[in-house]
């Protein structure tokens, strides 16, 4: 029977999703290797349940992930895509008992910044009145070895508003927390908004290589960022060299041609007479 990969934790932003990715990598923590049943789905689909799992085209694993609920229209709080479930009475609401807009709260000090959880940003943005399950959705280009394919891990969590408060964090995980996230193996996926956290999707990262610098770019503009190197022209300094007026002619008539100046000197005697 296949578990959730870990039963109760709260993922705040993607370092923690890379620790758990890395949990799994060691082997501390088992990934998700094909579709839930419906056994799987009603025990350990619920709050506080994460799951990773791996995407794959062939049918030994998995292309989306799917768990028998509908959700709603996705909302990005980067860096997570959220999903609020579809309850059976939202179908029956009043247009007036619909959760209202959001009342953001203006306080002094430190916490008038955002929420550093995504999930606690997320309840804050929607106003916190949904009562059923919320899903939580983030996808990571994981490379292995320097060599090797990109492969695109997936992690999709569970929660309600109502628990999140009593959710445990990888601080207080006696094994998460002495979880090191090495440099190099994951990056974060790009994300889109569509009806399955499994449609996070973005070029994959190719194998590190050496890239020259463009030798139409001056050495200032190498360097600095946000600079689109295949579309940078060279500076003019860069392409003429720097530019020296002419020495003066040993003749005195200065940079004038010998037959000008003596058209000069016959036009100015003429007006003097």
């Amino acid at each position: 029977m296949q578990q959730a990969t870990h039963s109760r934790l709260h993922v705040r932003d993607a370092h923690d999703a890379h620790t758990v990715f890395e949990a799994v990598r060691l082997g501390h923590l088992r990934p998700v290797t094909r579709r839930l049943n419906d056994l799987e789905r009603s025990m350990f689909v619920r709050s506080g349940s994460v799951f990773v799992w791996e995407e794959c085209d062939d049918e030994s694993g998995l292309k989306r992930w799917t768990d028998g609920r509908v959700w709603g229209q996705s909302r990005m709080r980067e860096p997570y895509l959220f999903y609020d479930e579809k309850l059976p009475s939202d179908a029956f609401k009043p247009a007036d008992q619909h959760p209202k807009q959001p009342v953001f709260r203006f306080v002094d000090g430190p916490t008038r910044s955002s929420p550093a959880s995504s999930a606690l940003l997320h309840q804050d943005r929607s106003g916190g009145h949904h009562t059923g399950l919320i899903k939580q959705a983030y996808s990571a280009w994981v490379i292995l070895s320097p060599n090797s394919r990109p492969r695109k891990w997936h992690l999709t969590a569970y929660f309600t508003y109502a628990d999140l408060p009593s959710i445990p964090t990888i601080d207080h995980d006696p094994l998460l927390s002495k979880i090191t996230v090495p440099r190099g193996i994951y990056s974060s996926g790009k994300v889109r908004a569509r009806s399955d956290s499994s449609d996070m999707s973005s070029s994959a990262p190719e194998p590190s290589r050496a890239s020259s610098p463009n030798p139409m770019m001056s050495p200032s503009s190498r360097n600095r960022p946000g600079i689109d190197r295949a579309h940078t022209l060279p500076s003019l300094h860069d392409s003429v060299g720097p530019y020296s007026f002419p020495p003066p002619a040993a003749n005195g008539l200065g940079s004038r041609l010998p037959e000008d100046h003596r058209v000069i000197q016959m036009l100015n005697s003429r007006h003097i007479i």
